[in-house]
């Protein structure tokens, strides 16, 4: 019986290693990770979000990030595999909370994002992530 346990634990201590490689090459599933910068206006964009969506309609791959500093970061495994995407920014300004213990009354003010529509919702602006490339890109956002 002791036997058997050793065996197991071998085999368990090997498979976790064959995991451990496989996920030390900078993709997961075909996927790799996307950094960059985002400028508004010639100055780091302090806070928003950015958004990556296939232009191959058959291919339905999406990712995002935070902006925080004019820098976001995508790790391999909630990145993008090789191919052309739509890039979306986003920073609103303004508006008010509802908070949830109130009733409602008055529709809050809305938010408005700095983002000019074709960086936004109305964007064309294209990126292509490559393999075996550092996919870090800059937006300067006029």
């Amino acid at each position: 019986m002791h036997r058997l346990y050793l065996k197991l634990d071998s085999l368990l201590f090997s498979l976790g290693m064959i995991v451990l490689l496989g996920c030390g090459s900078g993709q997961a599933d075909g996927k790799l990770a996307i950094s960059g910068t985002v400028k508004l206006k010639g100055q780091p964009l302090e806070s928003g979000t950015i958004t990556f969506s296939s232009v191959d309609p058959q291919q339905q791959q999406m990712t995002g990030a935070q902006i925080k500093n004019g820098q976001f970061s995508i790790s391999a495994d909630h990145g993008l595999p090789p191919g052309k995407y739509r890039v979306r920014i986003s920073s609103p300004v303004g508006g008010t909370a509802v908070k949830s213990d109130e009733a409602p009354g008055m529709a809050p003010a809305v938010a408005q994002d700095r983002i000019p529509p074709e960086w936004g919702s109305k964007s064309n602006q294209q990126v292509e992530v490559k393999a075996g490339q550092k996919n870090h890109f800059t937006f300067e956002i006029p």
